[in-house]
């Protein structure tokens, strides 16, 4: 087990307006399996293969967490304590200090609000302050904007293009890869 990667269940993350904790099957709602059915939502990434239900999602929370390899992280407004997204840290690689990222943020009602930027932002700090990570890296579908917008905002650079990467509507899409170096570990 890589004992630098693993947190506790008690493990939060507070910013101004979320609080980021693990994601458990306790924190299922029917907002998050409809979410799962939506090609709006999902349509842009690989979970879209899935027959999503609560068995599924429970199987899906107990593989994302697993101790030293994979952590997913739920993002609840404050205000509320309403489940709204997932962020996930996977593919730990405790030699190079690096991880891959990837993130859900299911609730339409609360998209465009700047919520998935000061989440991401805040366990990308954690993962290089306290997790000591020298790199995050990640890949999106290129014709997803709003992935693109968060990635920018958030200092991730375009390190290359998986050319026709993933089939979507009938055609070859290609895979943008973006990584993020910690500044202060070199």
């Amino acid at each position: 087990m890589k004992k630098s990667f693993y947190l506790t269940n008690d493990f939060l993350i507070k910013t101004k307006r979320t609080d980021i904790r693990m994601f458990s099957p306790e924190n299922i709602t029917d907002n998050y399996l409809n979410a799962l059915k939506q090609k709006k939502i999902i349509g842009l990434t690989e979970a879209r293969h899935q027959h999503w239900d609560k068995e599924t999602v429970v199987q899906f929370i107990e593989n994302a967490n697993k101790l030293g390899e994979s952590i997913l992280f739920g993002v609840f407004l404050k205000v509320n304590n309403k489940p709204i997204g997932n962020i996930r840290l996977f593919n730990f690689h405790e030699i190079h200090r690096r991880a891959e990222l990837s993130f859900l943020f299911y609730d339409t009602k609360e998209w465009g609000k700047g919520y998935a930027t000061e989440a991401l932002d805040a366990v990308i700090e954690y993962a290089f302050q306290k997790m000591k990570l020298h790199r995050i890296h990640a890949d999106y579908y290129e014709v997803n904007s709003a992935s693109a917008k968060v990635f920018e905002k958030l200092g991730f650079q375009n390190e290359g293009i998986y050319r026709d990467h993933f089939w979507l509507s009938n055609r070859y899409v290609d895979s943008v890869r973006v990584g993020k170096i910690n500044s202060s570990s070199k």
